[in-house]
């Protein structure tokens, strides 16, 4: 069995199985081992690396904390939610889901059935999410971090919308770029519909050729999105250059810097913090402070200067919890 952890939580004897750089499986190039000293783990801490899977059939498992043992993930942060939030905006937030899945289950089903883009429904369901994040973008984007195994897909692209429009009015833009901001959020792994389900539901390592072939969905998304003609650059960049790195070492064309669209740039931090501070089938989430010490640890993923406004006008701000 495969577990997710922090590099925090390594220790002699847990055989580590895969390493994750900035919430992305490591290159095939790494070759599992066995911890055998302190100063491997010191090694693994030093070297920028977010996150690790061990497997506890053939090394030691996480030491559980007592209270963790008696409360399940779900439960625990069901009750983080209610110190964090009031019932009102709790409530508004959970019908702001149910409003928007008819819709976003509509963009997500034609483009994996229809390999179409269904741009009415996620208009639709993007001016739904503008309405809520005005004053409940907080309470939205945490209640969507609680996914079931069918919703992942369904409440990452709503909770990454949500972000992408709450970030953009806070660095000033105005509701007509925000939109694009949250339709580009809502549609930015579309081309994710188009790969084989083996290779979307596979629970163990993926292979070489199956991690390239996950690679190109940005590219897939962009020509998906692209059918439809009104459809707005910032929407296609965010398509196709959120997996992009600033230091030039992302996916599908290895551009750094500047020359990633701005839009793609607000789209990998927004994506990449989501990803991280949500509960999936295969880990707990981590916390806002453990997220955002991992991002801003990870040189050359991001715009620095945006991810330093993201940290102050949506974290430090208090607009998420």
């Amino acid at each position: 069995m495969r577990k997710r952890i922090r590099v925090n939580q390594l220790r002699v004897g847990m055989y580590v199985a895969d390493i994750e750089l900035n919430g992305g499986r490591e290159s095939g190039q790494f070759a599992p081992f066995l911890i055998a000293s302190d100063k491997q783990v010191k090694k693994l801490m030093a070297g920028h690396v977010m996150t690790v899977v061990i497997d506890i059939a053939k090394g030691a498992d996480v030491e559980l904390d007592r209270s963790a043992s008696e409360l399940n993930h779900r439960t625990a942060f069901e009750i983080q939610l209610k110190t964090a939030f009031s019932a009102l905006d709790l409530k508004e937030a959970r019908q702001c889901i149910e409003d928007t899945k008819p819709h976003i289950r509509h963009v997500l089903s034609d483009a994996r059935i229809k390999a179409s883009f269904a741009s009415d429904a996620a208009d639709s369901a993007v001016e739904r999410i503008m309405t809520a994040t005005f004053s409940n973008a907080g309470a939205l984007v945490a209640v969507a971090k609680l996914k079931e195994k069918d919703e992942v897909t369904f409440l990452h692209s709503l909770a990454v919308s949500a972000l992408m429009i709450s970030f953009g009015r806070s660095l000033g833009h105005g509701e007509t770029d925000v939109r694009q901001f949250g339709l580009g959020g809502l549609v930015h792994d579309l081309g994710k519909m188009t790969l084989p389900d083996e290779i979307l539901t596979k629970t163990g390592k993926l292979t070489h050729d199956e991690m390239d072939l996950v690679r190109t969905h940005p590219q897939r998304g962009y020509e998906l999105v692209s059918q439809v003609p009104q459809v707005s650059r910032p929407v296609l960049d965010i398509c196709r250059y959120h997996h992009e790195r600033y230091d030039g070492s992302g996916y599908p064309d290895r551009i750094a810097g500047r020359r990633i669209p701005y839009a793609g740039r607000l789209a990998a931090i927004c994506d990449v913090y989501e990803a991280l501070t949500t509960i999936r089938p295969y880990k707990r989430a981590f916390s806002q402070a453990e997220a955002i010490n991992m991002m801003m640890n990870s040189p050359g993923h991001f715009d620095s200067k945006l991810l330093s406004a993201f940290v102050s006008r949506m974290v430090i701000s208090g607009t998420l919890h």
